[in-house]
């Protein structure tokens, strides 16, 4: 992904010396070296220029997505990727690291030893009758945190169009707290949820409060 970025970043600069600019965003990219390439008009170094570009670009998009179809492929093979895949926010790259990180998650006791483990508890602080807490502790593993939060992200943005128990839970949250805190605390349930389902060896299933007459699940 690194290199994908580097690779449209390194083409912009180049074609804006030649004064041709164009919105951010793959897909915007796409649209424009394309226009570029077919445009009859156009002169015809850049032309070729940006025919050498498209295709050093096309090469590393390849090879992108020939590493994340193998990903999924073998997440899917695994009962625990499937169990994770089942969780919202959660896609192959981040259970892919997951598995190869907790396996089932036999290593923590509880659902908040992963939370504390992921640095995604928040810092306390103690004296006398009064205790506060503060922002997240960040220790432990900062690669699967991150994930985590990107996962969360997603969440949280579609969370006012669902009514089950956790996206409600969202939505009562970010009434009250800011969006960064909001992720945060999805990241920290999601966690946890990880934990349970993996311990149950049971897919994730969306809940619903008793006073809505359904319920579709266990987690």
């Amino acid at each position: 992904m690194k290199e994908k970025t580097a690779c449209t970043n390194q083409i912009r600069g180049v074609l804006v010396d030649f004064g041709i600019c164009f919105a951010q965003g793959y897909k915007a990219f796409e649209v424009a070296m394309w226009d570029i390439i077919n445009d009859a008009s156009q002169r015809p170094i850049i032309k070729l220029m940006a025919n050498d570009f498209w295709e050093e670009y096309q090469s590393v998009n390849t090879r992108l997505n020939r590493i994340n179809t193998l990903i999924k492929k073998l997440v899917e093979r695994d009962p625990n990727g499937k169990i994770l895949l089942s969780i919202p926010g959660i896609g192959p790259i981040i259970a892919s690291a997951f598995v190869a990180s907790i396996g089932k998650g036999q290593a923590f006791n509880t659902a908040k030893e992963l939370g504390v483990w992921l640095g995604l508890t928040p810092k306390q602080f103690a004296s006398g009758h009064r205790s506060v807490n503060g922002n997240i502790t960040k220790r432990g593993n900062g690669y699967l945190r991150k994930q985590l939060i990107h996962g969360a992200r997603t969440v949280v943005s579609h969370a006012s169009k669902k009514q089950d128990d956790l996206n409600l839970w969202i939505t009562q949250l970010r009434s009250r707290k800011s969006i960064c805190s909001t992720v945060v605390a999805t990241a920290h349930r999601l966690a946890r949820l990880i934990w349970i389902l993996l311990q149950k060896q049971v897919p994730y299933a969306p809940q619903y409060a008793a006073n809505q007459g359904v319920n579709h699940g266990t987690c």
